[in-house]
């Protein structure tokens, strides 16, 4: 069969031209069976079978309607009066939907969930997260990759609820105070392995031939799922794109209790007028060293401001005084030991990280303040406290009322105990010798993971590999100006899930490597395109021509970062 699959951007989650994709296969549906289905699995090498544990088909039938019901979502805790209602899926093609029951060595139950279109175009893409949650976003313009996206550009795709844990730290503290070590493992890497696995075995029992091209995607805590496939099993996929990623697990996650302790431990909580104060203090000194003035800054541009300058400015919640100025100094200088010695990376001055997006019912920022009793108090972003629950083995803790000494052996403790599921490994050569080609890319207005983070980590696989252009032959690093985390609504453009996927996929099969991808903004209201910008293969960095229209990608040129600023992302 000839593979004739063109890559075409038509819109933010769109990248195969639908022409090209083969028609319904329409054997397929004979061999969407239990029967046919189980017997691929038991056919899987004993190895494997020892080390997943045991599969069973639990459904398989093929869904011609188009739609899809989506279940209530299983792993996430919503906010009080917080509801999610998701319409059903729509606009399908026929495909085989396979359920698969896991019961891993150490007794935990898993699904898998595995959709084969009937016209196949010869592709395997994975999705991370878990189960249902991969279905609850909706159409929105973001990086997250869902069955559904993979269904609609034809590639075969799957998903397991194994990569999720109760963020309430419940399911991985035993009832006799020790830690589920199996979960944590399947968390950082072994389920998303598992369901790998699996799925292709399903998909080449039902098309009669293994995917051609595999590939995987995640953002946020999935992209450090992602970049744990290429570092602890780099032989299980062609292309991956690790998308605004909490990698460095163990050192992000303590890391989002930062704020909180600064305010405590100065007994100063900042209301967000305060914070945006200091943010508009950073554009006004800051913005418009990559050419434009455009109200959010360059990734790699110069940052200098004393926050002591901004002492005595008026706000709507009082002017900001000195002990303010020690507040914003320290939060943005990141976690710090008691004797100064840095720690991990804090919000990048100019980000607006006090919750001014919600996404599913949650301010999405480490500087969040909340009114409790009609006193202000700093609110944690939801999975900031996960680390001090495992820890402390105290599925309540909040992470608020930390002293700056208790902060530092939490952070040291964790590190030390959970190193499996910190993803910071940056000795990449059996993905580079695996034939591998790495996209990782980070927001740089991040308001939950600072992106200092990912260049840090790049920074220390160039090291490891032997040089940036040894990197670059595999591993490519992009991050886009004032774009927000996930979703392409921030103030400046990001990478939408089309235009990564069409680089990803034009460089594992044409080996085209990327050095500009365009960065798209898109209208939340009407889903239109609002501006583009290119986004250059680190470390190139984006400054504007001079002239035609700031929002138009065309008008920009690609310059080296500096090698003063770049040294800002080692500790």
């Amino acid at each position: 069969m000839t593979d004739i699959t063109s890559i075409r951007v038509s819109s933010w989650d769109r990248w195969i031209d639908p022409r090209s994709i083969p028609a319904a296969d329409e054997s397929v549906t004979e061999r969407c069976s239990h029967e046919l289905l189980q017997e691929a699995l038991e056919g899987l090498d004993a190895d494997l079978r020892a080390e997943i544990g045991s599969m069973k088909v639990t459904s398989a039938q093929v869904n011609r309607t188009g739609r899809f019901e989506v279940p209530p979502p299983r792993f996430m805790a919503l906010p009080p009066g917080v509801t999610m209602d998701v319409p059903p899926i729509t606009d399908l093609p026929p495909f085989c939907d396979v359920r698969v029951g896991i019961r891993t060595p150490g007794g935990q139950e898993q699904e898998a969930m595995i959709w084969v279109p009937l016209g196949w175009n010869s592709r395997f893409l994975g999705c991370t997260a878990g189960g249902d949650f991969t279905l609850t976003l909706g159409d929105q313009a973001q990086r997250h990759v869902q069955p559904p996206f993979a269904l609609r550009n034809g590639f075969a795709t799957a998903t397991i609820d194994g990569t999720r844990v109760d963020t309430s730290a419940q399911e991985v503290i035993r009832a006799d105070g020790t830690i589920d070590a199996e979960l944590i493992a399947n968390l950082a890497h072994r389920s998303l392995h598992a369901m790998t696995i699996i799925a292709k075995a399903i998909v080449g029992a039902l098309h009669g031939r293994a995917p051609r091209f595999s590939y995987l995607v995640g953002d946020s805590v999935n992209g450090r799922q992602a970049m744990a496939s290429a570092q602890f099993h780099p032989g299980d996929y062609d292309g991956i794109w690790s998308e605004d990623p909490a990698i460095n697990w163990t050192r992000v996650i303590p890391a989002g209790l930062w704020p909180a302790t600064v305010m405590h431990e100065l007994d100063n909580v900042l209301p967000e007028e305060k914070l945006e104060a200091f943010r508009s203090a950073v554009l006004e000194a800051c913005d418009g060293a990559d050419g434009v003035e455009d109200g959010f800054l360059g990734a790699f541009e110069p940052i200098d401001l004393d926050p002591h300058k901004v002492v005595g400015t008026a706000t709507p919640a009082g002017e900001i005084t000195q002990l303010d100025a020690e507040v914003m100094e320290l939060i943005w200088a990141g976690p710090r030991r008691v004797t100064g010695e840095r720690l991990w990376f804090g919000p990048r001055p100019g980000t607006r990280s006090w919750g001014s997006h919600v996404a599913m019912g949650f301010p999405v920022g480490l500087c969040v303040t909340t009114d409790v009793d009609s006193q202000l108090v700093p609110a944690p972003f939801g999975l900031s406290p996960l680390m001090q629950r495992w820890v402390t083995r105290d599925p309540e803790a909040n992470g608020i009322g930390l002293t700056f000494a208790e902060y530092e052996s939490l952070f040291d403790q964790g590190c030390a105990e959970f190193a499996e599921i910190a993803t910071d490994n940056p000795d990449l050569t059996a993905f580079r010798d695996a034939g591998g080609k790495l996209l990782l890319s980070h927001a740089g207005d991040d308001e939950v993971i600072p992106f200092q983070g990912s260049v840090n980590y790049y920074r220390r696989v160039i090291k490891a590999i032997g040089g940036l252009e040894e990197t670059r032959a595999f591993a490519r690093l992009f991050v886009t100006d004032g774009d927000m985390h996930n979703f392409c609504y921030g103030l400046g453009p990001g990478l939408t899930l089309a235009r990564g996927m069409a680089a990803l996929m034009t460089w594992v099969e044409n080996g085209q490597a990327p050095e500009t991808i365009i960065a798209e903004s898109w209208s939340p209201q009407d889903r239109t395109l609002t501006a583009t910008r290119p986004a250059y293969a680190y470390p190139g960095s984006t400054s504007y021509n001079g002239d035609g229209d700031p929002a138009d990608a065309r008008n920009y040129h690609q310059v080296p970062a500096s090698e003063h600023v770049l040294r800002n992302f080692d500790l």
